[in-house]
């Protein structure tokens, strides 16, 4: 079957409504028909509930290509609960970057695992 590129965002808010995850998964095609794909993982935070949310890190990640079927079922099925509370520790160390106490290497590392939670 012939590669078709697509894009799909899914947000986790928490319930307090003051954090929102966007996990963006991108997948685009090779010209040897092979898929690559990449999670665009943003963090946003608002002062309060029903506050704007203002972005505090954004960070694009390539995905390993042994996840790409992770990432294909999760693009098409959406996230798992386990999976957003894997958002929700990427959301911590997205938090802990923008504070220098973490580096873009944890917080691929965390989204990445968001695919395989």
């Amino acid at each position: 079957m012939p590669c078709t590129p697509f894009s799909v965002d899914l947000e986790v808010i928490t319930p307090d409504q003051l954090k929102k995850i966007t996990f963006g998964l991108e997948k685009a095609c090779n010209p040897n028909n092979t898929e690559t794909w990449t999670i665009h993982f943003e963090l946003d935070e608002a002062a309060s509930a029903g506050a704007t949310f203002n972005e505090v890190v954004k960070l694009d990640i390539s995905v390993d290509p042994q996840n790409n079927a992770s990432a294909a079922t999760t693009a098409a099925n959406g996230l798992t609960p386990s999976q957003t509370a894997q958002a929700l520790v990427a959301g911590d160390t997205a938090k802990a970057v923008s504070q220098g106490t973490a580096t873009n290497d944890d917080l691929a590392d965390d989204a990445q695992a968001v695919l395989t939670a």
